[in-house]
């Protein structure tokens, strides 16, 4: 019998959700240096992400976006600094919709593989490949170009599936620095939206 859990999280802050660090799923970058960020926000629906997003955007912050596992090897997710900003999405995580018809599966960044594969299977869905830790998000296999592997169809990427994208962005004083886009088939930015 093998017993296994999943990596502990990520970030730890030394008061609440102030002065912070965080690590990956390994526990230390290749560097071995400390990742450090001022803190980190914790949205659990669009408005309160498009929330953090203005609010460090006015305020002229850096700010990276961190997954439940943060299985990345490099620091993509260094915000520069003891004064930068980390969103996390841990708790985006309750939006599935399936469109039986479509043959499509809706999600939040923060959904995991496994929840996910389990969501399409009640509904008779499957997906064509998957990398092979279910503790992933969809959020993080975006991120970072996780893969599966396959003898058919568009490819063994995660991002080959994806047809639409919501993102949230920065944006000028104007638009309420922050905006949220929406990327769908056939827009030349889904490309570069569907790895990071």
């Amino acid at each position: 019998m093998v017993n296994s859990s999943p990596p502990e999280d990520p970030i730890m802050c030394s008061s609440k959700n102030r002065n912070c660090t965080i690590t990956n799923s390994y526990g230390v970058f290749p560097d071995r240096s400390v990742c450090q960020a001022a803190d980190v926000a914790y949205p659990t629906t669009e408005e309160e992400l498009i929330s953090v997003v203005a609010t460090a955007t006015k305020a002229k912050r850096k700010m990276k976006v961190a997954t439940r596992s943060s299985h990345s090897i490099p620091k993509l997710v260094c915000p520069d600094g003891d004064e930068g900003l980390l969103i996390s999405t841990k708790l985006l995580n309750r939006k599935v919709e399936i469109d039986r018809v479509r043959m499509t599966i809706t999600v939040e960044s923060g959904v995991t593989l496994k929840r996910m594969i389990h969501e399409a299977s009640k509904a008779g869905l499957a997906l064509p490949n998957v990398p092979y830790f279910w503790g992933l998000t969809v959020g993080g296999m975006l991120g970072t170009g996780a893969h599966g592997s396959t003898l058919f169809d568009d490819g063994s990427a995660v991002e080959d599936y994806v047809i639409e994208i919501r993102i949230i962005t920065p944006a000028g004083p104007e638009e309420g620095y922050g905006k949220v886009r929406t990327i769908a088939s056939g827009d030349p930015d889904l490309k570069a939206a569907r790895v990071s």
